[in-house]
């Protein structure tokens, strides 16, 4: 393998792909895990000459992808800081709006704001709007919402990601701050008038 010998470096793929598949996925998702998988046999490849192939080659293969996984969570972990960090940014900026204009908590129970919000929801493809509902008016998780409407996880993430962006672009910014409150409450206004 080390003097670029394809038939052994497929021989030793075929042999520890299946046993570091089944690690990797223990400890993220399975798509994740397989692009992971592939990275570290991709580096293997690159670095043959390099690498060790002798007893603690199983190691070196079991701990980059360990390490891999956890470089994997550690962003993850950061993007959900991020997110905190833009609810926080929403909410100040709410606050900023609610001291400018006094109206704001009356606009919040008015029927004008939620015909507005219907309005727009009733735009939307039948799915998507379903979607919507389910998870935010009904205050259901996204896989129970998968589960019920009998579509893929990611599609229903998907229809909520695509929704929310439309009524950004097609509301006001006080109506979409009052939304954004109204969610961060889990619909528990909306669900008194559907």
């Amino acid at each position: 393998m080390k003097e670029g010998n394809r038939e052994a470096f497929n021989s030793l793929f075929r042999y520890y792909y299946p046993r570091v598949m089944a690690y990797t996925a223990a400890m993220v998702e399975q798509e994740v895990a397989e692009d992971i998988v592939q990275d570290v046999f991709l580096y293997v490849w690159e670095n043959r000459r390099k690498l060790y192939a002798g007893e603690g080659f199983h190691s070196y293969l079991f701990q980059s992808a360990y390490t891999r996984c956890l470089d994997h969570l550690k962003k993850q972990q950061s993007v959900g800081k991020y997110s905190l960090h833009v609810e926080e940014a929403y909410l100040k900026e709410y606050n900023e709006l609610f001291k400018v204009e006094s109206s704001v908590m009356e606009d919040l129970y008015s029927k004008d704001f939620y015909k507005r919000l219907y309005d727009l929801l009733d735009q939307l493809p039948a799915q998507r709007r379903k979607v919507f509902i389910l998870t935010y008016i009904n205050g259901m998780k996204t896989k129970d919402v998968a589960t019920q409407t009998q579509i893929p996880q990611r599609t229903v993430e998907s229809h909520i990601y695509l929704t929310l962006k439309y009524l950004k672009g097609k509301m006001s910014k006080k109506d979409f701050y009052l939304l954004y409150i109204l969610l961060l409450t889990e619909g528990m206004i909306l669900k008194n008038i559907s």
